[in-house]
């Protein structure tokens, strides 16, 4: 079934709503009822050139793929009157300049990769010291182009039990549906935060953690990140040794400093480097066969333009 007869529009108009919510959020649920978060904002990152971490043959020897990746997103939290609801509704639109394009002769594939994730969930208190926060994430998840079938989407899910304490801390525990690990996989999840007038601490463990220090209009901090996603493609090459490619699972743990500062009220600049670790790239042919195209660490570097609330 074609995209045109999935979504019940042709790809152009799917790229024209790609472009539209290109200001929506994902991870809304990490700080919707706190003082401090991002409530939109735009990245670039630059993963230079490595080489493949186990070449599968001599063709493959000293192959080096280097990645760029846009990103934008928005958060939209809706505060109820009762003041302990929070609706929280987004998404969050990637780019990923086409990983296996620098693959040798018959194995490169020039296919960009784009994803489209709505956020919609609640965050609820519980009395003064528990809370819960749901969150539903549908991902689309493709090159945009020919014929696509289930692996396009996936319907992510998180749901977290907290406990909320008067000093500052609030500690939860709950399971997470995500992409995050390069192809849909159910995984428990913990969180901690730690909050002071300069100082945060926020801990999704295994999906992300961050440190951050203010320092009036400077911010220092340090992060780790989970990212990844499975994309669907249509990628024909009959006289190729990858075939017909149906999807390609894409995941990395990036950890390194941050250094922010305020531009204005609200607006934050951000700059982010360090490692690229455990990085996965797989590809997943017709006949359920796999190509292991896995990198080596290697380094990265981002800018961000942020709207903080």
């Amino acid at each position: 079934m074609k995209t045109k007869d999935i979504i019940g529009i042709r790809i152009r108009y799917v790229r024209t709503l790609a472009f539209v919510y290109i200001l929506l959020l994902t991870c809304a649920g990490l700080r919707a009822q706190e003082e401090d978060f991002n409530l939109a904002g735009i990245s670039y990152t630059l993963y230079p050139a490595v080489g493949l971490k186990n070449p599968a043959n001599a063709q493959l020897e000293g192959t080096e793929v280097d990645l760029q990746e846009f990103r934008a997103f928005i958060l939209v939290p809706f505060r109820q009157k009762n003041e302990n609801t929070v609706l929280l509704a987004g998404a969050d639109y990637t780019f990923l300049g086409g990983p296996l394009k620098e693959l040798p002769g018959d194995r490169s594939v020039s296919a960009n990769l784009h994803a489209i994730r709505l956020s919609g969930g609640i965050q609820q208190k519980l009395g003064d010291h528990w809370g819960i926060r749901a969150m539903l994430r549908p991902t689309f998840a493709s090159d945009l182009s020919g014929d696509l079938g289930g692996a396009a989407f996936t319907l992510q899910a998180s749901a977290l039990l907290r406990h909320i304490t008067g000093q500052g801390y609030t500690y939860g525990l709950g399971a997470a549906y995500t992409n995050g690990f390069g192809e849909p996989k159910m995984v428990p999840v913990a969180e901690f935060t730690y909050r002071s007038d300069r100082m945060e601490v926020a801990v999704l463990a295994p999906i992300q953690a961050a440190f951050r220090y203010q320092l009036d209009k400077l911010v220092l901090g340090f992060h780790v990140e989970l990212q990844g996603n499975e994309y669907a493609l249509d990628v024909t090459n009959a006289t190729g040794n990858l075939g017909q490619v149906e999807s390609l699972k894409f995941s990395r743990y990036n950890i390194g400093p941050t250094v922010s500062t305020d531009l204005t009220n609200g607006l934050r600049l951000q700059l982010s480097g360090g490692l690229s670790l455990k990085r996965k790239l797989t590809a997943t042919l017709a006949d359920a066969s796999s190509e292991d195209y896995g990198l080596e660490s290697g380094a990265f570097i981002r800018a961000a333009l942020l709207l903080v609330k």
